[in-house]
């Protein structure tokens, strides 16, 4: 089960689309990319000459999507410097173990959710970095940025459940909980100023 897990989610994560080009309205941007293969909710990464730049999509076509910008950063800096957009990993495959005395297998992951509404670690003295020690510096500064959000989670099935059960349930989980991180359910940073939420 522990090797077909690994092969779903790194695989998914390493599709790239080519980016043609990106537009901005306001504090939305939409990058036109053919076939991108993302959905709604789901996060990403920009990379290209530019430093790399993680979000989630909110409205989603075939060849196209948007993302919308905190307040204060400007949509005009993401217009040029970036050629690729690529699904940012969402689970990560740490271990699995074997319990013979009640005849189960116990795996352990990361997920990475993504979140437009981020709300910053503290580095003191050093900064937090991901419990898979092969996350990049890219990934480990989202972490810090709080555009990505690294929870772990387990699993206990019976030895006998198939690799596509335990892949189904797994994923079920995480898009779950992408679509609250996605919109306000989990965001970070908010308060109440007697008219409106404002955000840091």
């Amino acid at each position: 089960m522990k090797t077909i897990i690994s092969i779903l989610v790194l695989t998914v994560a390493s599709y790239a689309a080519t980016v043609t080009s990106i537009t901005c309205s306001g504090q939305t941007a939409t990058v036109n990319a053919t076939a991108h293969g993302l959905t709604a909710s789901q996060g990403f990464s920009l990379s290209g000459t530019a430093e790399t730049f993680n979000s989630t999509a909110s409205t989603v076509t075939t060849n196209a999507l948007t993302f919308v910008l905190s307040a204060g950063t400007p949509c005009s800096g993401f217009t040029s410097g970036y050629t690729s957009i690529v699904p940012a990993k969402q689970i990560i495959d740490i271990s699995a173990s074997a319990n013979p005395s009640t005849a189960t297998v116990t795996l352990n992951y990361l997920y990475w959710f993504t979140t437009a509404y981020p709300n910053p670690l503290t580095c003191n003295p050093g900064c937090p970095v991901s419990a898979w020690p092969n996350a990049s510096a890219a990934e480990n500064a989202a972490i810090v940025a709080g555009t990505t959000v690294e929870i772990p989670g387990s699993l206990t099935l019976p030895a006998s459940t198939s690799s596509s059960t335990v892949t189904t349930q797994v994923i079920a989980q995480y898009n779950a909980m992408q679509v609250g991180f996605a919109n306000y359910l989990l965001a970070g940073g908010y308060w109440w100023n007697g008219t409106a939420w404002a955000n840091h």
